[in-house]
């Protein structure tokens, strides 16, 4: 049945160019579309916004388009049109009045001829805009009912699916994206199946044709096919240690693989599941079953991409609340407790947060929100009901690891703040997905700060605000450094899975950044006693529930209650947004000293020179003659500002309280000079918020790197660190000295005359009062205060890894049993485990290696399993290396889907030989890596995690003879490995520039080192003397 494609797809462009042609001489083009408010959301505001207006002044019906949107143009005119409040006489748009009011306006629906004029404009513009504005202009794809009958590694599917066409493309063929997927046979009927006959069909490029014997504008489509089961994405089968079961989680454009569909977020339809023949107990979906029908679920409303499907026979380990089930494989005993309180407090305060219950989404919902720990896959779920979240970040032991703690609150937090910033509401299209993601981690963390909001109390507990800092705002600004760095909302929309991939997942941007931001406009809307950020997502809940959100709604959904309010810093939120998200990058804040104060200048920061932006500015900022480091006086700068500040010659000043604002800060030498003396002297060093500290840092390491302040006056900050216990400058510290170390490594590697020990040498001079006060031997019998524990796991696994003897020593002591030398120490605190491990597998031999295989095959917890894991990739035999490399392929190997991506970047993040052994070996298996270790998303994660270890020229020209060869196998993943070389390139521009500087300041500011000089020079004048 199938036909010869090149007739077609010649009919196929001869029909959408004459459409495009006679479609855009159309003057009722300009009648603007719901999506047109997206491309004005940041435009420059020419008119003032007013308070709200009187209903009766809002639009009339006649102004009203069928979608419910206001016709806010008139012929001829693409300006918005402009009223006049009665008691102000001040213009304002239409636009303004409707979506700010908070009363309820009554829009008459359109009469049936308003209809077909409305039916005809929208099916006219879209062939405009856009080939790609859908898979198939003037299509829709109403309803869908998906079998699918799993069958080992493959199953087979029948999709029928409700089509409509307008009448202007009925003669063109149906289409439906498709990836993966081996389609049989195709029937088309009119109106039902009782009359579906085979249609001719093509699959070209992703896209499957159809082509019906019959002409109609309403279709029944039949699709029968087969498709394989993926690993950790669409439709696939996970295992772990003997346990199976079968998922399916379709985001982003994963839906493709599982049933021919229109792919897209803006195009929700009623989507219906029937799953035969499933060999496990359970099976959860985000709608209730049919009655009596197991395995036949009820339809909803929505696009494709948020469906999901968990089939299996774990066990509900726990009840956290009312209509909350927690489920993990069986085996796992006790380790439900930490999770279930933490999940018990999200649950509530999540409906308190937005104001929606969770059993009232969505009618024929399943109801409860199951939360399953999967022990083999790590990635984002946003299907309704069902809460899928790695293992390591659910399940814990009662006493554990801080860091684990840390990064498993912010995932779970996250995970079921999605089921409502994610499905509830969702991206328009995906150049918005800052938005949900936003949303979803900023609620995530305001969460967290809640549930460990009692340190006094609790010691134990995770100070996330510190961790928001550190883990959140500080890596967004380094991975936001980059010339490579994508803007949160690019300018167009993305239709293709690469940049979508790219743009959701490459580097990271979006994770970190989009909540950043979102935290900054909470400070910049002012009023302490109102979070509206939080009040914007509770309107979009339910102004726009089971639908698309874009920029425009989300500022509109802050305008609603922010602009009645008091506080004004700002004059136009999106006019004070638009730099932050449609640009890469932020801006540098820079302090000098003027008579009577300090001037404020700004610049836009990056790692290499780019197009200057402009920001508005949140300063916030205090001195040592009144420190005050609580956030209340806020001050928008737009170019430049002046503070009087009476300043000694003694005295400084702090900007970014607590590393709140998303920008750096650069002083005047002076200023940086007395800075740097408060923080040598330990008391003054008080005195300074940790989190300024921990900015300082984080500051002065990245202004030199971009070359805007010199590395003498970066190094004098770090060398204060010796004064310094808390976590927070640590993480600065190690974070962006690790940069330096790698490279410096790489350096002396192939220069056999300089000192291999000289980033050893900052370390010593920088650990004193960690190793005295902290300490690398804790005493396993009391509590810790968190902070402790984090600061002193972090400098140890630093510190060890470069080979600092007390720490080296310190882990040797740690790491056997003391009742039997030949197994691992089960005392080991959790929190230096990962330290302890890797440098015992640095230094010893294969009794180390088997004593850690053997640990794991008793360690409880899958998280201290893959402490493990990672450990193990600190050897440096490079044969093990290269086993352990190919074990991660084996199709019947030891280890699991996300394991195998754990191992891979630990080997790479080990040392520069094994940065290379892990390069050479992706270059000759990247298809195969691209199958077993979860697809291209996880490909290209992995390809970004490369770029940064790609230290020194012979890495660096490695790396990218593997990305330009034409036989890289990098497919659709090109796009993504040709930006890591961006970053690669960018990098290796640093080292040529100011690696051999870095390397003559350490050598030649290193104090033990003038000290043994000045005794020998001391030494040699004394013997010159007495020879003669």
């Amino acid at each position: 049945m199938v036909r010869r494609k090149t007739k077609w797809k010649c009919l196929i462009l001869i029909n959408l160019i004459l459409l495009s042609v006679f479609a855009k001489s159309l003057p009722i083009e300009r009648k603007i579309q719901s999506l047109n408010v997206v491309d004005t959301a940041f435009a420059e505001p020419e008119l003032p916004r007013i308070p709200l207006v009187p209903v009766s002044d809002h639009a009339k019906s006649d102004d009203v388009e069928a979608n419910g949107e206001v016709n806010t143009t008139t012929e001829g005119n693409t300006e918005p049109l402009t009223t006049t409040d009665a008691d102000t006489e001040t213009p304002t748009t239409l636009e303004d009045e409707v979506l700010t009011t908070t009363e309820s306006v009554i829009v008459p629906f359109p009469s049936e001829e308003e209809k077909a004029v409305e039916s005809n404009v929208t099916t006219l513009t879209n062939g405009t805009r856009s080939l790609f504005r859908n898979v198939r202009p003037g299509q829709e794809a109403r309803q869908y009912s998906i079998e699918i009958t799993p069958n080992g590694n493959s199953f087979t599917g029948r999709a029928v699916i409700q089509v409509r066409l307008t009448s202007e493309t009925i003669e063109e063929p149906i289409v439906f994206h498709v990836e993966d997927l081996n389609v049989q046979a195709v029937r088309t009927g009119i109106f039902t199946e009782v009359n579906a006959i085979a249609a001719d069909f093509y699959v070209d490029d992703g896209v499957l044709g159809i082509l019906p014997q019959q002409e109609a504008s309403n279709y029944i489509v039949v699709i029968e096919y087969t498709g394989n089961m993926q690993t950790g994405f669409g439709l696939f089968q996970g295992e772990f240690d003997g346990i199976d079961y079968m998922a399916m989680n379709l985001h982003a454009t994963n839906a493709r693989r599982v049933f021919p569909c229109m792919d897209e977020l803006t195009e929700p339809s009623t989507i219906s599941f029937t799953f035969n023949n499933i060999p496990y107990n359970n099976i959860f979906m985000n709608s209730a079953q049919e009655d009596n029908a197991n395995g036949q679920f009820k339809a909803l409303l929505g696009p494709a991409v948020l469906w999901g499907m968990v089939a299996h026979n774990f066990n509900n380990i726990n009840n956290p609340a009312a209509g909350v089930q927690l489920y993990a494989r069986p085996g796992v005993l006790n380790q439900e407790n930490q999770a279930s309180v933490a999940i018990n407090s999200y649950f509530y305060n999540l409906e308190l947060w937005t104001e929606k219950p969770y059993n009232e989404i969505v009618l024929d919902q399943d109801g409860r929100m199951l939360v399953i720990a999967l022990p083999d896959v790590h990635k984002d779920w946003y299907a309704l009901s069902t809460v899928c979240i790695w293992e390591p970040y659910v399940l814990m032991e009662r006493v554990n690891s801080v860091k684990q703690r840390k990064e498993a609150l912010a995932e779970m937090a996250e995970a079921i703040a999605r089921q409502w910033y994610g499905y509830v509401i969702y991206p328009e299209n995906w150049r918005f997905q800052w938005v949900t993601q936003g949303l979803a981690s900023y609620t995530g963390y305001e969460l967290n700060k809640e549930f460990q909001s009692n340190q006094l109390l609790d010691v134990t507990l995770v100070d996330f605000n510190t961790v928001f800092v550190t883990d959140v705002i500080q890596e967004a600004l380094y991975r936001d450094g980059y010339a490579a760095a994508r803007p949160l909302e690019p300018e167009e929309d993305l239709f293709g899975e690469d940049e979508i991939r790219e743009h959701i997942g490459g580097q990271r941007i979006l994770k970190y950044k989009s909540p950043a931001i979102m935290s900054m406009l909470k400070l910049v809307l002012g009023n302490q006693g109102e979070d509206f950020i939080r009040s914007a997502g509770q309107i979009l809940l339910n102004s726009r529930a089971l639908e698309t959100v874009n920029s425009r709604f989300f500022i509109d959904a802050i305008n609603a209650g922010w602009f009645s309010s008091d506080n004004k810093l700002v004059e136009d939120i999106a006019w004070f947004l638009e730099p932050w998200v449609r640009s890469n990058g932020y801006p540098i804040l820079h302090v000098g000293l003027r008579q009577g104060g300090v001037l404020l200048t700004q610049e836009k920061f990056g790692f290499s020179a780019s197009d200057q932006v402009t920001y508005q500015i949140p300063v916030t900022w205090t001195s040592n003659i009144s420190p005050n480091y609580e956030i209340n006086d806020i001050r928008i700068m737009d170019n430049t500002m002046t503070i009087n500040v009476p300043l000694d010659e003694e005295d400084y000043v702090l900007f970014n309280i607590q590393g709140q604002g998303y920008y750096r800060v650069n002083y005047d030498l002076a200023l940086w000079e007395r800075i740097i003396w408060a923080l040598q002297d330990p008391e003054q060093r008080e005195l300074i918020h940790p989190l300024n500290r921990a900015t300082l840092v984080d500051d002065a390491l990245n202004l030199a790197r971009a070359g805007m302040l010199d590395y003498e006056v970066a190094f004098q900050v770090v060398l204060t660190m010796e004064n310094e216990i808390s976590y927070a400058p640590w993480k600065a510290f190690v974070r962006n000295m690790g940069f330096l170390q790698k490279r410096l490594l790489a350096m002396v590697e192939v220069d056999e005359e300089s000192d291999p020990d000289i980033y050893l040498r900052m370390v010593r001079r920088t650990v004193g009062r960690v190793e005295n006060e902290i300490g690398f031997y804790p005493d396993i019998s009391v509590t810790e205060d968190s902070d402790v524990a984090m600061t002193r796991g972090l400098v140890m696994e630093h510190a060890c890894k470069v080979g600092y003897a007390p720490c080296v020593a310190a882990a040797i002591d740690w790491f056997w049993d003391p009742n039997d030398r030949e197994v691992v120490n089960p005392n080991i605190p959790h929190e230096i485990r990962p330290a302890v491990y890797c440098t015992m597998v640095r230094e010893g031999g294969n009794d180390v290696i088997n004593a850690l295989y053997a640990r794991r095959e008793i360690e409880p917890t899958m998280y201290e399993q893959v402490v493990i894991l990672e450990s193990l990739a600190c050897s440096q035999d490079q044969q093990f290396i290269s086993t352990y490399l190919a074990e991660t392929l084996a199709s019947n190997g030891p280890y699991s889907t996300e394991e195998r991506n754990r191992i891979f970047k630990a080997i790479v993040e080990s040392s520069t030989d094994n940065a290379y052994t892990a390069l050479n070996w992706i270059s000759r298996n990247t298809a195969n890596v691209r199958a077993m270790y979860g697809g291209a998303e996880k490909l290209e994660d992995i390809v970004w995690h490369l770029s940064e270890y790609m230290a020194g020229e012979f890495l660096s020209v490695e790396y990218q003879n593997w990305a330009n060869s034409i036989n890289s196998d990098l497919w659709d993943s090109e796009s993504a490995a040709q930006r890591a070389k961006d970053i690669i390139i960018e990098n290796l521009s640093w080292e040529q520039q100011h690696l051999q500087y870095v390397y003559e300041w350490i050598d030649e500011n290193d104090a033990p080192t003038l000290v043994v000089s000045m005794v020998l020079i001391l030494g040699s004048f004394l013997l010159t003397i007495f020879n003669h």
